[in-house]
C-alpha cells in the first residue's frame, strides 16, 4: 500500500538554510512544534524558507535554501503533537496486519488525489498498461478534484475565510506579523495552490448570476455563487491605525489600555454585520472573470506558471495550451481521461456537511488613499503592488444565504465545496469519455458529526472534516474493507445535493467543460 498524502499532511524538513533558521538542521519547519516555535521566534526567516523560486517552483536558487519532505509514515501520522492526521488509520491498518511491504491499494489525501491522479498518467506514457498491472484500487480521500476556491483568494489578496474573519483586533496582530502582501507573495510561489485553482469554467461553477450548487434562498436573494467574486468599489469599510496601539500591547498595561485600544479602532460598518447586510450594487464576476483579476494583479512569472501548471479552465490557459501541448491534459481531469484499468476499483470518500468556502464578495479601492492604513504601508514596501487594493468585504453577513463575513458559503467539508469533492466521482468519471475502461466508481459521503470540543479537540470519532475524516469510524471501517478485498461490497452512500448539482451540468455529455 502506498499513502499519497496533501497538503496539510506533509512534514518538511530543513537541510540547508540562512544564519536565522540555523537551529532547526534537519528539523520540520512545516508539520511539527518546531514549525509554530520557528514561526513565531522569527516569522520574516520562516516565510523565507517556506518560499520556493517562482520561476522553477523548486528550491531558491539565489538563497542557498533547501527543504526536504520528512520520510517514512512517522511523517505523516501527525501534523504536531496532538493533531493527529493518518495516525488512526495507520494504526487501525496496522492492527490489520498492513505493513510497509504490502503493495496493493493506494490511499491519497486532498491534495494527494491530484498528484496521483497525475502520476497514474505519467507512469501510463511509460509503460502501457502498468495502473492495470500494478494497482487493485485507489481510494481518493477528500481530493479537491476540481479545485478549491480559496486558492484563488489566496493568491489574490493573501486571505481565506480564517484569516478575513478573525476580526478587528485579532486581525491587525495578524498583519503585523504576516501582512496580506506577504503571505499573497508565498502562497504565489506554491504550486501547489496554482493547481488547485478552480477547473471546468462557468460551466461547472456558474455563470454570474447562475450557479448549480445555488440554494433556493440565495436564488430568491438574487444571490448566487456564480458571481464567483462579487466586487464593490469605494474605501475599506473600517481601518485601523497601528500607531495607536503602540505602547498598549503589553502584558503589564494591556488591561487598563483595554478602553483605550477599542476606542481607537474605528468601527464604522461593524454594527450592520448583526444584521442582514447585503448591497446588491456591485459588479458580478464569473470564474474566469475572477481568473483574469488574479492575473491582472499578479506578475508575468506568476501568470506563466499558471499557464505551465494550472488546471484552470479559460480557452487561454487550458484548451490552447492543451493542443500547443498535450501533456498539459494531464493536469486537467474534465479533459484527460482516467488510465485504462478495468480491474482497478475507485473510491471516493470525503465528508459533508461542514460549510466550506464557494464564492466572495471583495471591496476593490482605486484610489490608494482609501486603502486601509496597513495596506498603505506594505504597498509602499512593495512599490504599490495591485493587489492590496482587493480584500474580502466582511462586512457583507446573511448567514440564511450562507454568507459570513464577505464569504458565500456551500456544503463540503470546511475545506473544499462538494462541488469539488463529488461532481467528477458521481458523473464525470462515469462517462464513457472520461473513464473510457468502465473503472467501478464507487462514492461514499460522511456526515459531519463532531463532537464538544470539551470531550475532543479533534471532533471525535464521526467528525468528517477535510482532515478530521482521516480518523472518521466510518471512513476507516470502509478502507478496511478495501485493503481486504472486499471493497466490491461497497456501494454510493450519498446524503448530499451532488446527484441534484449534477443534474444542471451537462457538459460531460459533449465535451464542453
Amino acid at each position: 500500500m502506498h499513502l499519497c498524502t496533501g497538503f496539510v499532511t506533509s512534514g518538511l524538513e530543513l537541510w540547508q538554510g540562512h544564519k536565522c533558521a540555523e537551529d532547526y538542521f534537519r528539523e520540520r519547519i512545516w508539520g511539527s512544534l518546531s514549525m509554530t516555535q520557528s514561526f513565531y521566534n522569527n516569522a520574516s526567516c520562516w516565510f523565507e524558507h517556506m518560499q520556493l523560486d517562482e520561476k522553477t517552483g523548486m528550491d531558491p536558487e539565489d538563497r542557498a535554501i533547501r527543504l526536504r519532505a520528512a520520510e517514512g509514515l512517522e511523517a505523516v501520522d501527525f501534523f504536531m503533537p496532538g493533531y493527529h492526521v493518518w495516525a488512526k488509520l495507520i494504526e487501525s491498518l496496522g492492527d490489520f496486519g498492513y505493513d510497509s511491504n504490502s503493495l496493493v491499494v493506494v490511499l491519497s489525501h486532498s491534495w494527494g488525489d491530484n498528484v496521483f491522479r497525475n502520476f497514474m498518467r505519467w507512469a501510463e506514457n511509460e509503460q502501457s498498461g502498468w495502473c492495470e498491472k500494478h494497482l487493485e484500487a485507489y481510494v481518493n480521500i477528500a481530493g479537491p478534484v476540481l479545485g478549491v476556491p480559496k486558492a484563488v483568494t489566496a493568491c489574490l489578496s493573501g486571505e481565506m475565510r480564517d484569516t478575513a474573519q478573525l476580526g478587528s483586533l485579532p486581525a491587525i496582530m495578524v498583519e503585523r506579523v504576516m501582512p496580506r502582501t506577504t503571505r499573497s507573495r508565498l502562497f504565489r510561489t506554491w504550486g501547489s495552490l496554482i493547481g488547485m485553482l478552480p477547473v471546468g469554467g462557468p460551466n461547472i461553477w456558474g455563470n454570474g448570476t447562475w450557479a448549480p450548487d445555488d440554494t433556493p434562498a440565495m436564488r430568491a436573494a438574487n444571490e448566487s455563487h456564480g458571481s464567483f467574486i462579487s466586487k464593490k468599489e469605494g474605501p475599506y469599510p473600517w481601518s485601523v491605525n497601528w500607531e495607536s496601539f503602540k505602547g498598549a500591547l503589553t502584558i503589564r498595561n494591556l488591561h487598563d489600555k483595554a478602553d483605550l485600544i477599542l476606542s481607537k479602532v474605528n468601527l464604522k460598518g461593524r454594527a450592520e454585520r448583526k444584521k442582514n447586510y447585503i448591497d446588491h450594487d456591485v459588479e458580478t464576476n464569473d470564474i474566469d472573470q475572477a481568473m483574469a483579476i488574479l492575473l491582472n494583479v499578479t506578475s508575468k512569472q506568476f501568470q506563466d506558471n499558471v499557464e505551465l501548471y494550472g488546471a484552470v479552465h479559460t480557452d487561454e490557459l487550458s484548451e490552447t495550451g492543451a493542443k500547443q501541448w498535450p501533456e498539459k491534459e494531464f493536469l486537467n481531469p474534465l479533459k484527460d481521461p482516467l488510465p485504462e484499468a478495468p480491474s482497478m476499483r475507485m473510491y471516493c470518500m470525503y465528508g459533508v456537511g461542514s460549510p466550506a468556502e464557494r464564492s466572495y464578495h471583495y471591496q476593490h479601492v482605486e484610489d490608494a488613499n482609501d486603502l486601509s492604513n496597513e495596506d498603505k504601508t506594505e504597498a509602499r514596501r512593495a512599490e504599490g503592488r495591485e493587489d492590496m487594493h482587493w480584500k474580502i468585504n466582511t462586512e457583507v453577513h446573511d448567514p440564511e444565504l450562507g454568507i459570513v463575513g464577505g464569504v458565500r458559503l456551500s456544503d463540503g467539508d470546511g475545506t473544499v465545496p462538494i462541488i469539488s469533492t463529488g461532481l467528477m466521482c458521481y458523473k464525470g468519471w462515469r462517462t464513457k469519455r472520461l473513464n473510457p475502461s468502465n473503472i467501478p466508481i464507487v462514492s461514499r459521503e460522511y456526515v459531519h458529526q463532531p463532537t464538544s470540543a470539551f470531550k475532543d479537540l479533534r471532533g471525535g470519532p464521526l467528525a468528517s472534516a477535510h482532515v478530521e475524516a482521516l480518523s472518521n469510524v466510518h471512513l476507516m471501517r470502509d478502507v478496511l474493507k478495501v485493503v481486504a478485498g472486499i471493497g466490491h461490497t461497497l456501494e454510493d452512500d450519498l446524503s448530499s445535493d451532488v446527484p441534484k448539482i449534477a443534474e444542471q451540468i451537462h457538459c460531460f455529455d459533449d465535451d464542453t467543460c
